[in-house]
């Protein structure tokens, strides 16, 4: 390059560098910085770590692909500088567009599994095409109108603006610690089993006692997230006797669950308290609860409970759990155990956030992704849903009797919702199926029944394998297909050498008085019918209300009307879709 040529490029550059900049740090600032923060903002209550775990480690990535863009922009000759502005430009309109406005329905742990809605992503696509096409065009004719310079650079630095303001009106939720907003009152209610403790800031529930069973009488419930009938058929379809070791239990294929997600799905079936969605979940979780006659009579007839389930969508805080679960430890402080499995997950959350909806499935990230990342610094481990440990737990261990007079067990687990960490024979994977991972949930299933049975209690114990929902399909439409989780029950004294079938109309609602009618639990309440009081052919009316996002729109709590066999959409009857204010607030 001679000296003239070589002065010439260098002034292009110089001359370039001011909007290479600003191109640079609205890419990297959207993308690795302010993004992150909105997310951690908005998902504070379920984010278990503080912004100064994983800040310092955004901040410089941010900075580094700020300052990559930028050189890049500025180094490139003459068009090929002017394209990658016009690229650098369509990214961060489009980024904000589609955050803002395109990103339909779901939470930080979605329950959608990969799905897309077909429409909403070819018109995404159009969209992100068509600004594209007009960003590198205005690029290609910046030299030529300056004007079009002027306006790129303007709306660069608004969307800066914007984006910064909006952090810093979230700066006390970013700021603050996860142990912030947990409760330390005391409650009259508790048991000497879990005290309240207010001199420590959070309450939750652990893994102990994961391994021991009572000497008497055993309630145990499985709960398979997500189990819907359809992945039950894939199993069966496939394997036609996978399901036939569990004799003396009657499979159910036309099972209602009343909610369509794990909040308040699980509480509602553990407690028998139904969401009206007037209060905040923290209130519905007290509620729950401390006022569930269910649960007042186990205590009262000598039960030990243990729930084995994880936070945000089961409960907030232990507290509202204070003198029901039996698991229950106390911590006042956390550590994060991988920094770099944090960091990268943040970095995940931005991409699906940002990335057209065609292109989201290739994330895979939700709560359960942070399995593993924050310990508690508490007497004992936080359970979480991260079937793999469980199993090996259990494999490793076995089951052992405890002191307590009668136990209920509930044990949560991923199941068929996603991240599918686990193999059919209940090792850890990267990346697996949902048929894989149900499949090693019933290895760890038959296992811990093999060791009731050596322990001599199996016979006593009622065992119920369900999920807390079905499969969603698509959380931002109302569904139309039928929504049916599947159900196998074992009542206690159950003599049968196989596994019984029942096209009965059962739902949610027969669970409890199922549970104490078997366990033969004393109680002057009338909790209803069980599941074997429905006859098969007998038609039932049941309810299921579905959890609808909209993006842009108010949530919805759709109410749906099954009159007559679930399994086929004609008996089912929108009755209602009533407005909320937020469904998980």
């Amino acid at each position: 390059m001679e000296k003239g040529t070589k002065n010439t490029y260098f002034g292009s550059v110089v001359k370039r560098l001011p909007r290479a900049l600003l191109a640079g740090f609205c890419a990297g600032l959207s993308f690795f910085f302010f993004g992150i923060l909105d997310i951690f903002a908005s998902n504070r209550s379920e984010l278990l770590f503080s912004f100064s775990d994983f800040g310092g480690h955004i901040i410089l990535i941010a900075l580094g692909v700020s300052l990559a863009l930028a050189a890049t922009i500025a180094l490139l000759p003459g068009k090929a500088s002017d394209v990658a502005f016009g690229v650098v430009v369509w990214l961060c309109v489009m980024g904000y567009i589609q955050a803002l406005l395109l990103n339909g329905a779901g939470s930080l742990s979605g329950d959608t599994g990969g799905s897309v809605n077909v429409a909403l992503a070819i018109i995404d696509a159009a969209i992100w095409l068509v600004v594209g096409a007009l960003c590198i065009l205005g690029a290609l004719a910046m030299q030529k109108k300056g004007i079009i310079k002027t306006v790129a650079s303007v709306l660069l630095i608004v969307l800066i603006a914007m984006q910064a303001t909006g952090c810093a009106m979230r700066a006390n939720d970013i700021s603050r610690s996860p142990f912030e907003t947990s409760s330390t009152k005391t409650d009259s209610t508790a048991s000497e089993n879990t005290p309240v403790r207010p001199d420590v800031e959070k309450a939750y529930l652990t893994r102990e006692g994961l391994c021991e069973v009572s000497p008497g009488k055993n309630i145990i419930i499985f709960v398979v997230d997500r189990f819907d009938v359809s992945y039950l058929y894939d199993v069966l379809n496939s394997t036609p006797d996978f399901f036939d070791g569990l004799a003396g239990f009657t499979l159910f294929d036309d099972n209602i669950s009343l909610y369509s997600r794990t909040y308040p799905g699980l509480t509602s079936m553990v407690t028998g308290v139904d969401n009206d969605f007037s209060g905040t979940a923290a209130e519905y979780f007290e509620k729950a609860y401390q006022t569930s006659d269910f649960l007042r009579d186990l205590k009262a007839n000598n039960y030990k409970i243990k729930l084995y389930t994880a936070n945000y969508y089961a409960y907030t805080d232990g507290t509202q759990l204070n003198g029901i679960a039996d698991n229950l430890s106390y911590a006042s402080d956390y550590t994060v155990t991988d920094t770099g499995a944090l960091v990268s997950n943040m970095l995940a959350l931005s991409a699906y956030r940002y990335l057209p909806t065609a292109l989201k499935g290739t994330v895979s990230i939700s709560s359960a992704s942070f399995t593993g990342i924050v310990e508690y610094n508490g007497n004992s481990p936080l359970y979480e849903l991260n079937d793999p440990d469980v199993y090996e737990e259990i494999h490793e261990n076995g089951l052992s009797l405890d002191d307590s007079e009668n136990s209920y067990i509930l044990i949560h687990l991923s199941g068929c919702h996603d991240p599918y960490i686990m193999d059919e024979d209940g090792g850890r994977i990267e990346k697996g199926t949902a048929e894989a991972q149900l499949r090693g949930n019933f290895k760890l299933i038959y296992e811990y029944i093999d060791e009731l049975k050596r322990l001599g209690v199996y016979d006593d114990s009622t065992i119920v394998i369900t999920g807390d929902h079905p499969r969603a399909r698509d959380d931002a439409a109302v569904p139309t297909q039928p929504r049916v989780t599947t159900l196998f029950v074992k009542p206690a004294g159950a003599t049968s050498r196989t596994l019984s079938y029942s096209p009965a109309q059962v739902s949610q609602e027969n669970l409890i008085p199922t549970l104490v009618r078997s366990a033969g639990i004393v109680t002057e309440k009338d909790y209803g019918r069980t599941y074997y009081d429905i006859m098969p052919g007998e038609p039932t009316v049941r309810y299921h209300k579905f959890e609808l996002y909209v993006k842009g729109e108010d949530d919805r709590i759709v109410t749906f009307r099954i009159t007559g066999e679930g399994n086929y959409f004609v008996n089912w009857e929108l009755v209602s879709s009533d407005p909320v204010d937020m469904i998980y607030k």
